[in-house]
């Protein structure tokens, strides 16, 4: 079984608005909905759960028709929830993607191609090359090609991240938390992963989406 999970407990306290980036209108639609849109249309996902705050768990459970569950106060402590939820309730599951409610450019066919790695893989990482130049504090010269970025979307092989995942890691690039000789696919082609942070950025979401259109599903 594949499960598919959003966070979404953030309160979005750099967008400096009472209402979360998450529940924010993009092009019509929450900026949630499209990480539920993408999940709903892909072939491989079997469940989806979103972890909120309990102020929000019942509208969007009515407006999305998916599993909702408490967040925590933490990225990793609502991750822990949704571990312990899957882990009760759906004991099959093989396999878990997670994504951010605030990083709307997910697709179906992004979805299904990381579940389909982790038949090789323990875990898939969404990762961006620095293309800036990278200063460190009393280093006069360092290479960028030694460093990533690592975002969300990233996906597992359920029990493996159940055994080894620890909620009051102060790790929040969840596949740092798994021991050495993990096997881990790196997606580097997952260029448009934007994710909403101020409240300029949802102007330039909107541009980018309206570029997207009739390019990707």
């Amino acid at each position: 079984m594949d499960i598919a999970v959003i966070l979404s407990g953030g309160s979005g306290a750099r967008f400096g608005n009472a209402l979360p980036k998450q529940y924010h209108m993009l092009c019509g639609r929450e900026v949630i909905a499209y990480s539920v849109y993408a999940m709903q249309k892909s072939c491989q996902t079997e469940v989806i759960i979103i972890a909120a705050d309990p102020d929000n768990t019942k509208r969007l459970t009515e407006t999305y028709g998916v599993i909702c569950i408490n967040s925590g106060p933490t990225r990793n402590g609502t991750l822990k929830n949704c571990l312990g939820y899957i882990k009760a309730k759906y004991p099959a599951c093989e396999n878990i993607l997670i994504n951010e409610a605030a990083r709307p450019f997910i697709t179906a066919d992004i979805v299904d191609d990381y579940f389909r790695c982790l038949d090789d893989y323990d875990a898939v990482i969404t990762a961006q090359h620095i293309t800036d130049s990278l200063g460190r504090e009393g280093e006069a010269v360092t290479d960028r090609s030694e460093y990533y970025l690592i975002q969300a979307p990233e996906a597992f092989r359920f029990d493996y991240l159940y055994r080894h995942f620890q909620a009051d890691s102060p790790i929040t690039a969840t596949v740092q938390q798994l021991p050495s000789g993990r096997r881990v696919k790196k997606n580097f082609d997952f260029k448009h992963n934007m994710k909403i942070t101020y409240p300029e950025d949802l102007h330039l979401a909107e541009q980018l989406i309206e570029q997207l259109r009739g390019k990707r599903p």
